[in-house]
């Protein structure tokens, strides 16, 4: 029967490693208690062994049949998979599924059963894959990496000192302390065992359980030296995974040690060093550090602009200017906004002054006022916009738009809005019917749109223009 073609990260194929792993990590911690112990008669054991065998052959049969991707291309061929798969791990899989005690006490090599138990060791070359299983955690999106990772180290410690532990029981090591010397005491002389593991990996090192043997000798020398190079890797891997839990935030405070250095050498005045510092704040409190446009730039144009679309297509859908635009128009507009940031009190646009960008609010409040401040008409907030006119025609400011607080805002210049209208003739002609009403609801008079026409005419002809 032939078994159907498995995605390597399909859910299946995920809960399979995992059930795989636990019942290696099962097989790995057991079976050197089974030897050192000489357990030859465990109720379960028969039924452990089975279950180990078929399930370990059933994921030979399964690793044939699953798709793996060579630089994202994923490779669907039966015939390559069976060759990538015989060139890997096919090799280890099969001895650690072959079942040799059975096998060999079938053909009558099973006088020595105590000898017959060291095959069964076997059964852990299944965990040299557990590698696989593990890093796929590293890719879980709601656990720190730096934290995964700290934990797949803290694992494999423990393994390392199990295994370690039953060899200091296998050569003896417990039989230097008395009351552990009964067989009925296997757990005690487990604990026993694993804290001298522990003390002598981690090089404390207390000195009540010492080796008496030449073997015992030989033994301890080779976990101190494991214990050693184990400490170093602890230590090192503890300091990298500390500083990497937050990256980004080491990256800022790197920047902002450079930006404040760089502040009291050119002896910059204290009231504008502590608003540079509160801006910078800010911009780690709203966007952890990170540009925004320098992320986007770096994306290929297709993710791009599905982010982009993302985070600004709302804002863009609610101005009654592009009401019936099409979805293209839409994204050729958000992939155009620049995003930039307002300090309290900054004015965003001046009564009378030329306008040439429309502004988008994600995050703030600003005040629109009349010329001195002394009136405040209106107090806009995240989703709202203001100066859409500059898009229709460069006419002078009609308010004042002062910023509350910190604020986010996204803008679009004119030119550029022309540009993207040229791609879309049919919808600028709507354009220019909302521009002639607004003309007439402003009462701008034909000599402004003549100098606004001349003060354009530098810059290539607006789809605006009659």
């Amino acid at each position: 029967m032939k078994l159907p073609l498995f995605n390597a990260d399909s859910k299946f194929i995920v809960i399979w490693e995992v059930y795989i792993f636990l019942i290696t990590i099962m097989a790995t911690i057991l079976t050197p208690l089974i030897i050192v112990f000489k357990i030859q008669d465990m109720p379960l054991q028969p039924f452990l062994e089975a279950l180990l065998t078929v399930s370990f052959l059933l994921d030979i049969g399964i690793q044939f049949n699953t798709t793996y991707a060579v630089r994202q291309v994923l490779i669907t061929d039966r015939k390559a998979i069976a060759r990538h798969y015989l060139k890997g791990w096919f090799v280890i899989d099969l001895l650690a599924t072959f079942p040799v005690v059975p096998v060999l006490a079938f053909l009558g090599f099973g006088k020595n059963r105590g000898i017959l138990q060291y095959f069964r060791l076997m059964r852990m070359l299944k965990l040299l894959r557990a590698r696989k299983t593990l890093n796929r955690t590293r890719k879980l999106r709601f656990i720190n990496p730096a934290i995964m990772k700290l934990s797949l180290l803290v694992f494999w410690i423990f393994i390392a000192a199990h295994l370690v532990s039953c060899g200091w029981i296998f050569i003896g090591g417990n039989s230097i302390i008395p009351d552990l010397s009964s067989p009925n005491s296997h757990q005690k002389q487990y604990m026993v065992a694993f804290y001298w593991t522990i003390t002598t990996l981690t090089t404390i090192g207390y000195g009540d359980i010492t080796p008496r043997s030449e073997m015992q000798l030989v033994y301890v020398t080779f976990v101190m030296l494991l214990g050693a190079a184990i400490y170093g890797i602890i230590i090192g891997n503890i300091a990298n995974i500390i500083a990497s839990i937050d990256i980004a935030k080491s990256k800022f405070r790197e920047k902002m040690e450079n930006i404040s250095t760089f502040l009291k050498y050119r002896n910059i005045p204290g009231k504008i060093q502590t608003q540079i510092r509160e801006y910078y704040d800010y911009l780690w409190e709203s966007r952890r550090g990170y540009e925004e446009s320098r992320l986007l730039s770096d994306l290929p144009k297709s993710l791009k602009t599905q982010v982009a679309f993302i985070l600004n297509r709302d804002i863009i859908e609610k101005v009654p200017l592009f009401k019936g635009a099409s979805r293209k128009f839409i994204r050729d507009v958000v992939l155009n906004l620049k995003p930039v940031i307002y300090t309290p009190g900054d004015a965003v646009v001046v009564y009378g002054e030329i306008g040439h960008e429309m502004y988008f609010i994600n995050r703030g409040e600003l005040d629109v006022t009349n010329q001195d401040g002394s009136i405040t008409y209106a107090t806009l907030s995240s989703g709202q916009y203001f100066g859409e006119i500059a898009l229709l025609f460069s006419a002078p400011r009609t308010a004042t738009v002062r910023s509350q607080n910190y604020c986010d805002l996204y803008v679009l210049d004119k030119n550029t809005f022309d540009k993207i209208l040229r791609r879309y003739p049919r919808f600028a002609n709507n354009v220019e019917a909302i521009a002639a009403t607004r003309r007439r609801e402003l009462g701008v008079n034909e000599n402004m749109n003549a100098s606004v026409e001349t003060a354009e005419e530098g810059n290539g002809e607006s789809p605006l223009q009659h």
